[in-house]
């Protein structure tokens, strides 16, 4: 009976643990989908930059900037000064060396925000084309929403 304790007691009578499970191959991990590329402002050194109320006022060809600088962050700064499309976000763009405006970034609460490249280029077409963008949830444009000339800062 002693034999049988000391035997249970110093797991003689146990039995071997199983043996180990051989490793799972590993499947290779879906690399996640890369973010959409964002607009760098100040890719272009000594560029001038401007000012629209809104997108839909960026996408009309004809639509003048409300104000324009070569300092961009004095730029978005004086938009928040821009009171009747506050709610919609004023859109800041570069001027390319081809004579095109680059949309680079919102402006809001006197900051920037990103923008996409996808979005830029889809603004940049909307204004080249002179489409303007659809959607339909918007009015239509007056004369009377827009600057009569371009404030340079």
């Amino acid at each position: 009976m002693q034999e049988a304790r000391r035997r249970v007691e110093s797991g003689e009578n146990s039995p071997p643990p199983p043996p180990e499970a051989p490793a799972a191959p590993q499947k290779p991990r879906a690399s996640r989908a890369p973010r959409a590329a964002k607009v760098d402002p100040g890719a272009v050194p000594d560029a001038q930059y401007a000012v629209w109320r809104s997108v839909q006022h960026f996408c009309l060809s004809e639509s003048l900037p409300d104000a324009s600088a070569k300092d961009l962050d004095l730029l978005v700064a004086w938009s928040d000064s821009i009171q009747p499309f506050r709610l919609r976000p004023r859109i800041v763009a570069r001027l390319d060396t081809d004579g095109s405006w680059l949309p680079v970034c919102y402006a809001k609460d006197g900051a920037r925000e990103s923008i996409t490249q996808a979005q830029a280029e889809r603004y940049r077409a909307a204004r080249v084309e002179g489409a303007g963008l659809s959607g339909g949830a918007q009015k239509p444009l007056k004369e009377t929403d827009h600057p009569e000339s371009t404030l340079t800062l």
